[in-house]
Parts: structure tokens; sequence; C-alpha cells
């Protein structure tokens, strides 16, 4: 039976982000810090390496609403937030002898090392705005815009650069 949403709900993602804070330990995860903010409350557990590997961090989130839509800019921002900008993870798609799927929780695996990097992934910052040749893109909020964010000429100009490398 699918349940009814209230018709008092609103919409979280339009509520102001707010820092996250350090919460009670929960007794059924002994091993993660637990911070809420706003919009998600997430679990933080540091693992050390078992394989010769780097340190991990795990986060485990939600939305506070429960939904299933957590968006990329979101995703990024608590990463940033709660380990740093600078360390890079992944959201693992796994093998299906692997993957759990129980409620809309997300997990990203983050190395705990801000000078690592993945042997894949893009090699600079590219981030904008602007919506070109039927690209949809949402725009910064004034109090996130980053500095480097590129103008609809900036990307034009970039994307024409790319092509002629191609060529």
């Amino acid at each position: 039976m699918k349940r009814k949403k209230p018709s008092h709900t609103h919409d979280l993602l339009s509520i102001p982000w707010t820092p996250f804070v350090r919460c009670e330990q929960d007794p059924r995860d002994p091993e993660s810090e637990i911070y809420l903010n706003s919009r998600y409350q997430v679990h933080l557990r540091r693992l050390k390496a078992n394989d010769g590997g780097p340190d991990l961090i795990h986060l485990s989130f939600r939305r506070l609403d429960r939904e299933i839509f957590v968006p990329y800019r979101d995703r990024m921002r608590i990463k940033d937030e709660l380990i740093g900008p600078e360390c890079e993870g992944v959201e693992l798609l796994p093998a299906r002898s692997r993957e759990v799927d129980t409620s809309n929780q997300f997990h990203a695996w983050i190395i705990d090392d801000p000078t690592f990097r993945f042997p894949f992934g893009f090699t600079k910052r590219v981030v904008t705005e602007v919506a070109l040749d039927g690209a949809r893109q949402e725009p910064w909020p004034d109090s996130e815009h980053p500095a480097d964010c590129l103008s609809e000429e900036e990307m034009r100009a970039l994307l024409q650069q790319e092509k002629r490398k191609r060529s």
C-alpha cells in the first residue's frame, strides 16, 4: 500500500543549508560519528586499511525527509564539510552479490588523505551554471557561487579548445 504524503510537507531541498552539528552517538552504531544539518543525517565511520591500502572514511547519509534524490552539489558539500574539499572518494556501484539496497541511504568511501588521487577521473576543475547546446545546469545560489564559475563565453571557448585538441 502506498503511503500518502501529507499535504503540509515542503521541499527539503529548498530549505537553506545549515552547518553540520555532531549529535549524540547511536548505541546501535557505536563506531560512527553522527552529524545533522537542515537537510541530511550523516554517519561518518573511519576505517583503518587492512590490505596495505589507504585509510578510508565511510559516509552513510540520507535526507531528513527520506526522499530519494540527493543532488550532486549536496553530496559534494557533505564530503567537503565533513572531510575536506581535497579528499577524493567514490560512490560504489557494486557487484550484485555485494549490493545493499534497503532504504534511501547513500554511501561514499573517501580516501583519508587529501593528496591521494584516483588514477581515473577528470584532471582539472570546470564548473559552470550555464546551459549550452541542450544541456541543463542548475544555477548556483548567490551564497555558494564559486569564484571560478565559467561564463557562457568561457565555456564556449573551452569547448572549442577541446574540440581542436581532438581534431
